[in-house]
This record gives C-alpha cells, structure tokens and sequence, in this order.
C-alpha cells in the first residue's frame, strides 16, 4: 500500500474513534491544541500528524495506537477492528433506541451461539 493509502485508513481510523467518543472536529482540536482545520486535514487524509500528535489524540480519545493504526502495518494479526469502517460509521448514525436493539440482539446470537 502506498502511504498517501496509510495516511487515509490512519485519518479515517481518527474519524471513526472521535465519532465514537462523541466529539466534533472543534472539541478534540481544542483538547490536542490544533486547529479544526488541521484535525479535519488529519482525518481526510490530507496531512498526516505528528507522533506527538497521534500520542495526544490516541489519549484524548481513550483509544490504543492500534485503533488508530489497525490495517496500516503489514502481517498485522491485530483483530481489535473486526467490523468494517462503512458498518461502524451507520452504527453510529443510528438513534440510541436502534443502537440498543442491535446491541441486545448481537448479545443475544452470541448466547445461543455458546449454547450449541
């Protein structure tokens, strides 16, 4: 994969936790002391971020590096992201009643999966 590729799954990756965790653009620059701009430039893969930078939005997002990074290095057996980014990004689109119901019934398929 070429990197201007990594640079975008790594912003999309960013997008995806900062969605997650309920923040705009504007809140997690304000707690990493960047612009909105730049997180926005970030998460499009436009620029790429400093270490010190990724360290800071990994802590502010509560998330590891491999979060952040999952699908960039090669031969990465990590399974942490096993839904795809398009699922997660409709999940988080859903209203909390229909979050709940797609909770309880992925809980519910799990049980009857261990009791077989």
């Amino acid at each position: 994969m070429k990197n201007t590729e990594l640079i975008k799954i790594i912003g999309n990756n960013i997008q995806l936790a900062r969605l997650k965790k309920g923040l705009t653009q504007e809140k997690l620059s304000e707690k990493c002391n960047v612009s909105s701009q730049y997180i926005s430039a970030i998460e499009s893969g436009r620029t790429s971020g400093s270490l010190s930078l990724m360290i800071e939005i990994c802590n502010t997002l509560d998330v590891s590096p491999n979060n952040i990074f999952g699908n960039t290095v090669k031969n990465s057996n990590d399974s942490t992201n096993v839904l795809s980014n398009e699922l997660s990004f409709s999940y988080l689109k859903l209203n909390s009643e229909n979050k709940k119901f797609v909770d309880n019934t992925i809980s519910h398929l799990y049980s009857m999966q261990n009791k077989r």
